[in-house]
């Protein structure tokens, strides 16, 4: 059984597809159609919803790509679609909605739903947080609704809608659920399923103790990290897997915790937490993190599901390889230390046992005389995927690259090192001649594919021009740290 909120109450489902998308089942059992699907892969943006999570510090408002999210992912929590957010027992429009109305904001209308969300969720962030509505930026904008195609408008009229928001008489959703019934704190025990039908079943064990017996009895379950890519598998491949077990309910795999020496990166920690909480100790990360796919797939996507998932194109793992990365592996066996460099097999293919999950990721910090740079290579700025991601660490002394590890994606069948390039330039002055010399040895690291992102020429030529990259950036600032 899951329980959420929706409409004005509370909606109890106690028969429904353990692999049931939140898109599918508000469209086919709920009637809801408002909510549009697009793309069916996280990509266009149509089924944007809303949705609360109560906690001790309040309510926390965030949008999701509902085509890719499994229906589990809502119990005990707030629902919003673009017919149920105006103020619960009012039949009035939410700001967002008027503003759309009287800035044209839509044409054919099928993505405005989905807009409609995105700048919802920004409205009410503005307000948890304090801030102004009079005072959101371009940016703001932008990155609200960075995940949001629409083919009619022109973007234009939706921009003038999100900068008249503080002209309205403004609706606080926070405020007004506190009048509602809140969160029942009913949740089963790992070993109960909380949604089955047909021998499939859907568990969400509250701690790692939970999952290990679960592992146990289960060992061929797909591990739910955020689904923002293996969702796809339900919706593109039509695959009905028998068990999945979703880890976004266990606490001890979330989080960021700075050691002495180290940062420990839980392997839950959302994209979205990993662009707030690596802002100090890695501010490159951070940068590169804005810029992965969009703002629903970062509140979703999470650090250990991107490496698990060990795709040759994912943008996290270049960046971790390049750095000295420990991944925290634990499950059925128990625990144990595995570097990262020696995860990936093949396409695909990782050290992971059966049996077996990433923890957390384990990262060194920076020492002074040591720089971080990640370069995202794509066609588009936002939501989209790499044709060529490259990420340097560098440890100099201003003149000398006293050592070096590079590491790419988009080049490969798995992420990885570039040791012939490193070798060409470790001990070398920090020159674009060192850049230039060493740019032929790319070719001995990487044999790229061709692709509808880019050509295999294309790849090496652009890998060899981030190497000059690098040393231009570097002189050219005493942080040395930027992101393409």
């Amino acid at each position: 059984m899951i329980r959420f909120f929706l409409n004005s109450e509370w909606v109890t489902v106690t028969d429904a597809d353990p692999s049931c998308t939140i898109l599918s089942f508000l469209r086919t059992e709920m009637m809801q159609n408002s909510v549009k699907e697009g793309c069916a892969a996280g990509d266009c943006g149509a089924c944007t919803l809303m949705v609360a999570e109560a906690s001790e510090k309040g309510l926390t408002f965030y949008t999701i790509n509902s085509c890719i999210a499994l229906l589990g992912h809502l119990h005990n929590r707030y629902l919003f679609t673009a017919s149920s957010l105006g103020v619960p027992g009012l039949n009035e429009l939410h700001p967002v909605q008027q503003a759309m109305v009287d800035f044209h904001g839509a044409q054919c209308g099928f993505c405005t739903p989905g807009v409609v969300m995105s700048l919802a969720a920004l409205y009410q962030q503005t307000l948890q947080q304090g801030g102004s509505l009079s005072a959101l930026t371009d940016e703001d904008i932008h990155q609200a609704l960075s995940g949001n195609l629409c083919r009619c408008t022109g973007y234009t009229p939706i921009l003038r809608a999100a900068k008249a928001l503080d002209s309205y008489p403004q609706q606080n959703l926070a405020a007004a659920l506190e009048a509602t019934e809140g969160v029942q704190e009913w949740q089963p025990s790992g070993a109960e399923s909380i949604l089955e039908q047909g021998g499939r079943r859907l568990f969400q064990p509250q701690s790692c103790s939970e999952l290990h017996h679960l592992l146990a009895a289960y060992p061929d379950a797909w591990l739910w990290a955020g689904g923002t890519d293996l969702g796809l598998e339900l919706t593109q491949r039509f695959k009905a897997p028998d068990t999945i077990i979703q880890l976004e309910r266990i606490a001890e795999l979330q989080g960021i915790s700075e050691q002495e020496e180290d940062i420990v990166i839980g392997a839950m920690t959302s994209y979205t937490s990993l662009e707030h909480g690596l802002a100090n100790p890695f501010p490159s990360i951070a940068r590169l993190v804005h810029r992965i796919a969009s703002r629903q797939i970062r509140n979703l996507g999470t650090l250990g599901g991107n490496i698990a998932n060990a795709s040759p194109i994912g943008d996290m793992p270049p960046v971790f390889l390049s750095l000295s990365t420990t991944l925290l592996l634990d499950g059925v066996d128990g625990p144990r230390e595995l570097p990262l460099q020696d995860f990936f097999i093949n396409y695909k293919q990782t050290a992971l046992k059966q049996g077996e999950y990433i923890a957390a990721v384990k990262v060194k910090k920076l020492a002074a005389d040591e720089r971080l740079f990640c370069w995202k290579i794509s066609k588009r700025s936002d939501d989209d995927i790499s044709a060529l991601m490259m990420a340097i660490w560098l440890k100099t002394d201003g003149t000398t690259i006293n050592d070096i590890r590079i590491a790419c994606g988009g080049m490969a069948a798995i992420p990885k090192r570039a040791l012939h390039t490193e070798n060409a330039l470790r001990h070398q002055p920090l020159t674009l001649d060192s850049a230039r010399n060493a740019a032929s040895a790319i070719s001995k690291d990487f044999k790229p594919m061709s692709d509808v992102r880019a050509t295999a020429e294309y790849r090496l030529q652009v890998a060899g021009n981030l190497l000059q990259k690098l040393v231009i950036e570097y002189q050219a600032s005493d942080k040395a740290e930027d992101v393409a």
